[in-house]
């Protein structure tokens, strides 16, 4: 089940708290959430321990190189949304329409392309939880969140009952085995700790409600022509 998928143009931890909010306000909050050692998640995790407790593995840290399902979504995102995007922008980087290091360039590309990623990332979500499960009978993966949530209602499972009722505390054996999935086989990765900065914008508001009426950045389907013409326009003013 995919609970969600947000594009940012940065990694700090208040972003990422909002984006986990968005699902559990459609959701329900989980009886624990497992993350890498990121600074990003530790909003995440203050509100896991604040609303479910301490010393019940609330919120559990680790590396993520196991067989766990997460290896494999981040397999199906690049798979199926952002493998696109990859190739094209390693070709405006290569072809020198994009400088990595010019500030005008990184917040001309946020300004084309975070909401074509995100488009991708809604539509993949949408069909990941949609999509009809051979091995159960035909079901989607919301069609089994629906029918577990009415069927275990009352059973003593955390993230059911506390909408209903409140559940009985509940303990796991094994912290580093929390999550993993023996039957999905992932190659093993190195973790790595990256820091995403924003970009501030270059232009005042004058100028910026002057781009919006310039160059509309949902004319062209890949966004090429857009970021280009975002970027001119920037240099100009």
């Amino acid at each position: 089940m995919y609970v969600f998928l947000q594009a940012a143009t940065n990694n700090k931890a208040t972003t990422m708290t909002k984006a986990c909010m968005t699902g559990t306000q459609r959701y329900g909050v989980p009886p624990r959430v497992q993350s890498d050692h990121g600074l990003e998640n530790t909003g995440v995790g203050a509100f896991m321990i604040a609303h479910r407790g301490t010393r019940r593995g609330s919120f559990i840290t680790g590396r993520s190189v196991h067989n766990q399902r997460i290896e494999r979504i981040w397999r199906d995102l690049f798979a199926s949304a952002t493998n696109v995007f990859h190739g094209l922008f390693s070709h405006l980087e290569e072809s020198g329409q994009l400088d990595l290091a010019n500030p005008v360039h990184m917040w001309c590309l946020h300004h084309v392309f975070v909401t074509r990623v995100q488009r991708a990332l809604d539509i993949l979500r949408e069909g990941r939880n949609l999509h009809r499960l051979r091995g159960e009978r035909g079901r989607t993966p919301t069609q089994l969140y629906i029918e577990g949530m009415m069927r275990q209602a009352g059973q003593g499972h955390r993230g059911i009952d506390d909408m209903v009722f409140r559940a009985p505390e509940e303990a796991i054996q094994d912290y580093n085995e929390y999550g993993i999935d023996d039957e999905v086989e992932v190659a093993p990765r190195e973790e790595v700790i990256t820091n995403v900065s924003n970009v501030d914008c270059p232009l005042n508001e004058q100028d910026f409600t002057r781009l919006a009426q310039t160059v509309n950045i949902e004319s062209d389907h890949q966004g090429v022509d857009c970021f280009l013409a975002c970027v001119e326009f920037c240099n100009s003013v």
